[in-house]
Order: structure tokens, then C-alpha cells, then sequence
């Protein structure tokens, strides 16, 4: 059985509540354990967060989200008009530290979103940025 939700919102930090009652709701119709749901709120809401803070969206259109529930895997997609990044090519790897005195803020979005799915593909449509996570469902 398949699951489909899709969520719009507006660039702004404030919106992004829509995305953890989304992944509620979705999560509980598809049976998803605690750990899955934990790693889908995060991933989405880390991209989010870097779309809003540094893509350089307009504010004129909304993002958009749409999360496909089936029984092997989920499928995520993101789209924004921010400026053009793959973050399959173009995000820098975060720096390895040795203590959390070292780590400096930032750069981990895109490595906790590529750790915590299985693929992770990119293409640019349309003026469009958009992504599209797999994250197999295990067990």
C-alpha cells in the first residue's frame, strides 16, 4: 500500500511546523517506526531550513514537498526557485572534529540528509531546484 502526502509552505522558519504534522500523519498510516520517522523529520527540515536560509528563494513561491509512503521505501521530493545547487555535487563536506568545542555551526544539513538516505538525486527544471531522497525501509 501506498501513501502520498504533499505539503506547500512559504519560505519562511515559522512554516516549517507544517512539515513535522505532515511526517505525523504520514508516518502513522504508513507504519513507520520511531527511528524512520526521526530521520525523515530531520533530513526535511535540515534541507528546508538551508533552502530558506541560503538559497536565495524569493518569497513569491512556496516550497514544496511531496513524501510518497510505500511498503519498501520512501521517496521525498523537494522543490524551491532558489538559486541553482546540487547537493549532490556542490555541498562541502563537513570538517571531522575531534570535540564539540571544535565543531563549528553549519555545513551538516546536507551530510546528515545524504547519511540518512539511500539516494539522493538532483536536476534543475524550469528555474526549479529539485531533489529527490529514497530512503529504504529496513526490517
Amino acid at each position: 500500500m501506498s501513501v502520498r502526502a504533499a505539503i506547500e509552505f512559504m519560505p519562511e522558519i515559522g512554516e516549517l511546523d507544517a512539515i513535522q504534522e505532515t511526517i505525523g500523519s504520514i508516518s502513522a498510516e504508513g507504519n513507520w517506526p520511531p527511528d524512520l520517522t526521526y530521520q525523515i523529520e530531520l533530513i526535511l527540515e535540515e534541507l528546508c531550513i538551508n533552502v530558506i536560509n541560503h538559497g536565495e528563494v524569493d518569497g513569491t513561491q512556496p516550497i514544496k514537498v511531496v513524501i510518497v509512503s510505500g511498503n519498501d521505501e520512501i521517496t521525498i521530493e523537494i522543490s524551491d526557485n532558489g538559486k541553482a545547487f546540487d547537493p549532490t555535487k556542490d555541498a562541502k563536506t563537513p570538517t571531522k572534529v575531534t570535540s564539540i568545542e571544535d565543531s563549528s555551526i553549519g555545513g551538516w544539513g546536507v551530510h546528515l540528509a545524504h547519511t540518512f538516505s539511500d539516494e539522493m538525486r538532483y536536476k534543475r527544471v524550469n528555474g526549479m531546484n529539485c531533489l529527490t531522497l529514497v530512503k529504504r525501509r529496513t526490517g
